[in-house]
């Protein structure tokens, strides 16, 4: 995956893909290579929450002692 790419742009291009999916338009093996783009922009999507999940938890690191906070994994349109 493209490493310059930003989280949002991969969203956009996720939405993008599901759009082309559901609209019934690809032959079949368009959409496999379509849904294929879509499964690497996921884990892609995915591995970018992580690693800002631990750049949270590092911030809120005090005293010795991580402080309780909730983060919310869902992507809120």
């Amino acid at each position: 995956m493209n490493s310059e790419l930003s989280f949002e742009k991969a969203m956009e291009r996720l939405e993008e893909i599901v759009n082309q999916l559901e609209s019934g338009n690809l032959s079949l093996e368009q959409a496999i290579e379509i849904y294929n783009e879509g499964v690497k922009l996921s884990l892609y999507c995915d591995a970018k929450l992580n690693e800002a999940e631990g750049k949270i938890m590092k911030i809120s690191y005090e005293n010795n002692t991580y402080k309780e906070i909730e983060i919310s994994k869902e992507v809120k349109e």
